[in-house]
């Protein structure tokens, strides 16, 4: 199996639901989905690298996903600083990064597909 799909494979498995299906625990908590996302911040810049080294995205579409991880990455801080003292909030901001970065990983599928 080839780097870069294994890395689409990993990737693809932050989008399907029912994680304890496939024997994962699921992320409950709010500390829980933070880290989830956290991790798959990662899983999308190698991705989005592997894509970039092989020409199937283009340089601005890399620094396009490195900017919108970024951003998730500093919505994702701001909501653990938030859960203090407001954990609805936080909440609605740690569901707003993981929104953009679901759709980032749904992208990066669709350019990984020969």
């Amino acid at each position: 199996m080839t780097h870069a799909l294994r890395i689409t494979l990993l990737s693809l498995l932050f989008l399907l639901p029912g994680c304890e299906s496939l024997g994962l625990p699921k992320a409950d908590t709010f500390n829980e989905r933070a880290a989830a996302a956290l991790g798959s911040i990662t899983t999308i810049r190698q991705t989005a690298t592997t894509l970039l080294e092989q020409k199937r995205i283009t340089a601005d579409d890399g620094q396009n996903v490195l900017t919108q991880t970024d951003t998730a990455r500093a919505g994702i801080d701001i909501a653990r600083t938030l859960n203090k003292s407001n954990p609805q909030a936080a909440n609605t901001k740690l569901t707003s990064a993981i929104t953009v970065l679901t759709a980032l990983q749904s992208y990066l599928a669709t350019r990984s597909k020969p």
